[in-house]
């Protein structure tokens, strides 16, 4: 008699911007408490997912990250979503993930926790159950904070959020950024837990204007847009790291550039064009120059109904 039949599902799993970033405090844990506004991006990896059904009492995960540096145990966040999944759902039986990588790994972008974000989607729907957002995002607390903003992006039309204190606190905007995006990159990455911990010691010389940027981004106003993209994490990791700072400066200089910021933790930084020819060819010249770099767009806003941003 055969077994249960194979099941498979893709999915993309998309990189995100931070449009803004602010440190406002420091809790008793250690954590800091921030406010910031990421963007989901058209950069994204690729997710296969094959799911084999068993009658014995065991569940096992076999992943396959696509590079020879990355972990393909429990200190991938992928494995551990679907290990939460897993035990969420009761399941038994072999799980096998294979991830096509294109988002460059500890670079500010978000690639591993949106790769958990995508797993918990897809297990959700491959096991039918029918978890909504919150539910899901809830769960993606535990494995990291920025995942609870990924997990939104994945499950709906929502591409921009305002998240706060560790993370878990967000607010879904009904608009987003609508722009070409140039991101680059250094040869090396950037330990996010360094800069948290530098970015104590440091003299926060420029906050950004969050209410300008989330109200240009209602309204489309790129001037409070532009003028609200503060990255205050840039104050350690460009005084710290002579390439990324000379990085930035050299996008600065590209032609019809209208902002460039640094993106989470670093080491990317982003810049912002009106127009495609315009990104195309600052891309072409970073790439040059020997950095890694990536022409994409911001994902646009889709038809979102009522008239009220959502918290989650």
């Amino acid at each position: 008699m055969p077994g249960p039949k194979m099941r498979e599902i893709k999915i993309k799993s998309y990189a995100k911007i931070n449009l803004a970033l602010d440190v406002i405090g420091l809790r008793d844990d250690g954590y800091h408490m921030l406010e910031t506004v990421m963007q989901k991006i058209g950069l994204s990896d690729e997710i296969s997912i094959k799911w084999q059904e068993s009658t014995e009492d065991d569940f096992g995960i076999v992943l396959r990250a696509g590079k020879p540096y990355l972990p393909t145990d429990e200190r991938n966040l992928a494995y551990r979503a679907a290990q939460l999944m897993a035990q969420k759902a009761n399941v038994r039986g072999r799980l096998e993930i294979r991830i096509i990588k294109r988002i460059p790994v500890a670079a500010g972008l978000g690639g591993g926790s949106s790769n958990a974000a995508a797993v918990m989607t897809a297990l959700n729907r491959l096991w039918k159950m029918e978890l909504n957002t919150w539910q899901l995002c809830k769960m993606g607390e535990e494995l990291g904070a920025d995942i609870p903003f990924l997990v939104l992006v994945h499950n709906t039309r929502y591409r921009c959020a305002l998240c706060e204190e560790t993370g878990e606190k967000m607010t879904a905007l009904r608009h987003g950024m609508r722009k070409h995006i140039v991101l680059a990159k250094p040869a090396f990455g950037v330990s996010t837990g360094e800069v948290f911990k530098g970015i104590d010691s440091c003299e926060l010389k420029e906050r950004p204007d969050i209410e300008a940027l989330i109200e240009g981004l209602k309204d489309g106003t790129d001037e409070k847009i532009l003028c609200g993209m503060v990255n205050v994490l840039e104050e350690y990791t460009l005084n710290h790291y002579a390439e990324v700072r000379k990085l930035k400066e050299l996008m600065q200089k590209t032609e019809g550039v209208q902002k460039v910021l640094m993106s989470g933790s670093g080491p990317t930084v982003f810049a912002v064009y009106g127009t495609y020819k315009e990104a195309k060819r600052a891309c072409l010249l970073l790439r040059k120059q020997g950095y890694e770099a990536y022409w994409t767009q911001t994902i646009r806003d889709m038809e979102i109904g009522g008239k009220k941003d959502a918290e989650f």
